[in-house]
């Protein structure tokens, strides 16, 4: 494809030139906040429990709780479309929750900042497969560039992700949840 390089190998189409990153994509407005629970309260409060089987019971997971189960990771998976692809791209990224956004680092020529701004999805999840038991969380809203030193200021000293990956991430990107889902499966 056309300005893609980088891990691939691939070299930019030198007729096309550089690919600036693209305008956002629209949203929802559908963004209702909540209170965070207090250290005192359960975890699971809120929560609908599925009976399975008598050795299991699957919960669908409270917006709160969500947000709670998000705070406690700090890797998590961006998911997004490229214009023309079939399916969705997803990948891993090094993340914190800074006021109920999820914010996180990207590259200005990667492929998160190229498509991902304006709408995409995040899912987080901690899974025990000797047990079978975990949750997972996903997150999908508005996807924004944070750029502006006034926006940046917001966030808290020392509450950027530091990447994994080597290369430059000096790039701030925030998914704020609209749509907020959880399940866990607990084996009795």
């Amino acid at each position: 494809m056309a300005g893609r390089s980088g891990a691939t190998g691939r070299q930019p189409d030198p007729v096309a030139g550089p690919v600036a990153p693209p305008g956002p994509r629209g949203a929802s407005d559908e963004y209702a906040g909540t209170d965070r629970l207090s250290d005192e309260q359960e975890l699971l409060v809120g929560t609908d429990t599925i009976e399975g089987d008598d050795e299991s019971s699957f919960i669908v997971l409270a917006r709160q709780t969500c947000f709670n189960l998000l705070a406690t990771r700090d890797v998590g998976r961006v998911a997004f479309t490229i214009e023309g692809d079939a399916a969705p791209t997803v990948l891993p990224v090094n993340y914190a929750m800074v006021d109920e956004g999820i914010v996180f680092r990207s590259a200005l020529a990667g492929a998160i900042m190229r498509h991902a701004r304006g709408y995409a999805a995040f899912q987080v999840d901690s899974l025990d497969e000797e047990r079978h038991e975990g949750w997972s969380v996903l997150a999908s809203g508005r996807c924004e560039w944070v750029r502006g030193t006034e926006e940046l200021s917001r966030i808290p000293q020392g509450r950027l992700p530091q990447p994994w990956a080597e290369g430059v991430r000096d790039q701030v990107l925030r998914i704020t949840p609209g749509r907020l889902s959880g399940r866990q499966i607990h084996q009795h």
